[in-house]
């Protein structure tokens, strides 16, 4: 019982951290985007996260993987990290909110709930169902009154979606294929996939001009090692020791921490209907979360489940 708190505790830690961080990562993103093109800025990004990781690696002496799981470990960081990172970095840069590509991102749990019920064949109750119907309503609100639309704006929208199709594939490749996967030697391989795939893109479709200013170092910094290696680091533990649409369901709560710094940060005024909508979306992660007592006590133990 005492191990089971511990981890409930851990998962809990974990959670809010991520929730925090990756809320962040949106508005980080945004703050270099006046210097550097999406693709440059996430190469960089990259970059400098597979070096980090693989000095990290060599000091602890993490595993590396096989030929094999190698392979998986860069097909889910094809999925997971790029296709994610461009979609929701060319979206902002082409106008749409960071709140607004938050929303859009924080779909995912619908996506993966279905995906994990019809792929996977993973039982979701209806008090769930419920809770992510709310929590979208609530995601809805908060952005609510950011919604224009125009050519290059419904461009934007669509490369968050297609942002948020990777996340959710990648999402459920590794649960299936990476589930011990290594976070340190695992990041490095994602990571330079990652950025192979965004130096070619940059090479074909941006101009590879950099302006070294203070702030765009700030956000290098930031995306480089506050989220490449502390956020996606704890989405990857959360990944490999909850049931993936539970886990699914904390990107909830990303466009509200988005919106609470963007605040922050830029000074963007909260209105009534953005605060309720906050409000509606806590209600729907924790109808997400929450444990039936007529729950089948026959539960699979959450560190050790694989799908």
């Amino acid at each position: 019982m005492a191990n089971t708190e511990k981890n409930r505790f851990f998962i809990f830690t974990i959670s809010i951290l991520f929730i925090l961080l990756y809320g962040s990562g949106f508005v980080g993103a945004k703050l270099g985007f006046a210097y550097a093109k999406p693709l440059v800025f996430l190469t960089l990004r990259f970059a400098i996260s597979a070096l980090l990781l693989l000095l990290i690696a060599l000091i602890v002496k993490a595993k590396w993987p096989s030929w094999r799981e190698a392979f998986h470990i860069g097909v889910a960081g094809l999925f997971l990290v790029s296709l994610f990172s461009i979609g929701t970095w060319v979206s902002m840069d082409l106008g749409v909110p960071p709140a607004v590509s938050a929303l859009i991102i924080a779909l995912q749990p619908l996506s993966v709930a279905i995906a994990s019920h019809f792929v996977l064949k993973k039982s979701v109750n209806a008090s769930q169902w419920m809770g992510l119907a709310l929590g979208l309503l609530g995601v809805a609100l908060v952005v609510s009154k950011n919604t224009s639309f125009n050519m290059t704006y419904l461009t934007g929208i669509f490369m968050s979606f297609l942002g948020l199709l990777g996340l959710t594939i990648g999402n459920l490749y590794q649960k299936k294929f990476c589930s011990n996967m290594n976070i340190f030697t695992g990041g490095i391989i994602q990571s330079l996939a990652s950025g192979i795939v965004c130096a070619v893109g940059a090479l074909l479709f941006e101009p590879l001009t950099v302006h070294w200013t203070g702030q765009f170092m700030f956000a290098l910094f930031w995306m480089s090692v506050v989220i490449s290696i502390g956020a996606i680091s704890f989405l990857y533990i959360l990944i490999s020791q909850g049931e993936s649409h539970k886990v699914a369901s904390l990107f909830y709560l990303v466009p509200v921490a988005t919106a609470i710094i963007a605040y922050l940060v830029f000074k963007t005024m909260l209105s009534p209907i953005e605060l309720a909508g906050m409000l509606i979306a806590v209600l729907g992660v924790g109808l997400v979360n929450v444990k039936l007592p007529f729950k089948n006590k026959s539960l699979k133990t959450v560190s050790k489940e694989s799908n």
